[in-house]
């Protein structure tokens, strides 16, 4: 699973079966800083409402296919998730513990 940046949307004029009334949208793979990275890609729309400029998970492989509502289906990447907000800061911040308290002080 990786972010993604939705940067336009494909029309298809013929689907497989399975594929009736998916949308399929061309993202952008991202990179850890959200910049982007390597080339844009088709995806399904498993959610059903991503838009343009949204931030997205991507799945890709066989998983893909498990996230519409007909398994199976010739797919390599689905848009699973919409993100809201993303929090950076770092799960450690040194700078915010005081560690006078985890020192033995001298007596």
């Amino acid at each position: 699973m990786r972010f993604a940046r939705v940067i336009g949307n494909l029309v298809a004029s013929q689907k497989v079966d399975g594929l009736e009334g998916v949308k399929f949208l061309v993202v952008q793979p991202l990179d850890l800083h959200r910049e982007p990275e390597g080339d844009a890609y088709i995806a399904v729309d498993a959610t059903n409402q991503a838009g343009m400029d949204e931030l997205v998970f991507v799945i890709a492989s066989k998983e893909a296919s498990f996230a519409l509502p007909v398994e199976f289906v010739p797919v390599d990447a689905a848009v699973v998730g919409i993100v809201d907000d993303v929090d950076d800061r770092p799960l450690y911040d040194a700078n915010s513990v005081n560690w006078k308290v985890f020192l033995k002080q001298p007596e």
